[in-house]
């Protein structure tokens, strides 16, 4: 998805998106237009049920003499309501509005808005955000796709004045998404696919942004008297790990932010074994090391002037004749001894040594 900001003009191809407050107010590149199209678009508000509700859609049958193949009115609700977020959720909107209709170009026409909280740069650099984190799609694994299911989007521009200020602000906006897509994709993955070894690969991968990485073995832990968390793989074929990522883009000698992810990267409950409705989604109980790996590898592309370590503890929790079982008592990293009444209380024990 190539995303781009442009000074106002007239749009050549695909889908031309302009906004209307509550109650129909046109923004002012909506009355421009509107005047030239003879009042097309007001008496399409009028024939229609929209209202300019933040998030509304109305698509408008482009006149002859338009070089673009559809307009489309999006709801920008009350100027005092359109903060970072809403501008956000608009772009997911005009994102979900279009996905489905084979267009491969849309084009933004932004204004500046009174009474918002925002200036124009800052509600484009949003409302683009929004919309990339609406393209995100995981289809890895789909073997059989029919091409109108396929994402045909290409390309947003948003055209307003101050462009070049909002490329600034959505640069940074920018690596963010791509830490987020970073953690979708881990928590999308299959429980075959994903395991700790293979994150700990894909955590490996952030040292090429600057991450200094860290990775503890069960010898490592071991050593250390991590018996809380070892506890927990002790039934899978599958070692456990600890990660460590570091960024250093503070000051020197400022105390980090520290951030903790807990990384089962499938949760049988062990030998309290879960009933199985329902058991497929436990690849994901390791969404808390994913968001973890994403926020290092944002904080890492944006250059964040921040000190901060990611640790996550990655387990898979199994029953085996190797597993722990209930009424076990393990020793913690800290000294301190847990009776495990049920195994299918393994974040805790994670998270108490990789916090300590």
């Amino acid at each position: 998805m190539k995303i781009e900001f442009g000074a106002p003009t007239q749009p050549e191809t695909g889908a031309h998106v302009l906004g209307v407050f509550e109650d129909g107010v046109l923004t002012p590149s909506a009355e421009e237009l509107d005047g030239r199209l003879d009042g097309a678009l007001r008496r399409a508000i009028g024939a229609s049920r929209f209202t300019g509700k933040a998030r509304q859609m109305l698509d408008v049958l482009a006149p002859a003499g338009l070089p673009v193949a559809r307009l489309v009115l999006a709801g920008l609700g009350k100027p005092a309501v359109l903060d970072q977020r809403a501008a956000e959720d608009l772009g997911g909107a005009i994102f979900g509005h279009l996905a489905g209709t084979g267009t491969k170009r849309v084009t933004v026409s932004l204004d500046p808005v009174d009474g918002s909280p925002l200036i124009a740069a800052e509600i484009g650099a949003r409302l683009a955000y929004g919309f990339r984190l609406a393209s995100y799609r995981f289809d890895l694994y789909k073997t059989k796709q029919k091409p109108e299911d396929k994402p045909a989007l290409e390309r947003l521009s948003v055209m307003l004045d101050g462009h070049s200020a909002a490329k600034k602000a959505f640069a940074g906006l920018d690596k963010v998404a791509d830490g987020v897509f970073t953690a979708r994709d881990l928590v999308s993955e299959p429980a075959n696919v994903l395991y700790p070894a293979t994150l700990v690969e894909r955590a490996k991968e952030l040292s090429k942004l600057g991450v200094e990485i860290d990775v503890l073995s069960e010898k490592d832990m071991r050593k250390l008297g991590m018996g809380a968390l070892l506890g927990v793989g002790a039934g899978s074929q599958h070692d456990s790990y600890i990660v460590v990522m570091q960024w250093n883009g503070g000051k020197k000698g400022k105390a980090p932010v520290a951030f903790i992810g807990k990384g089962v990267t499938f949760d049988t409950g062990g030998i309290s074994i879960k009933p199985a409705a329902g058991m497929e989604d436990m690849k994901w109980d390791m969404g808390g090391a994913a968001a973890v790996v994403g926020l290092m590898k944002a904080l890492a592309g944006r250059k964040a002037k921040v000190n901060a370590i990611g640790i996550i503890g990655l387990a898979e929790n199994m029953p085996s004749g190797t597993a722990q079982r209930p009424g076990d008592v393990v020793t913690s990293m800290s000294g301190q001894t847990i009776e495990v009444i049920n195994t299918d209380a393994e974040g805790r024990l994670i998270l108490s040594d990789v916090l300590w």
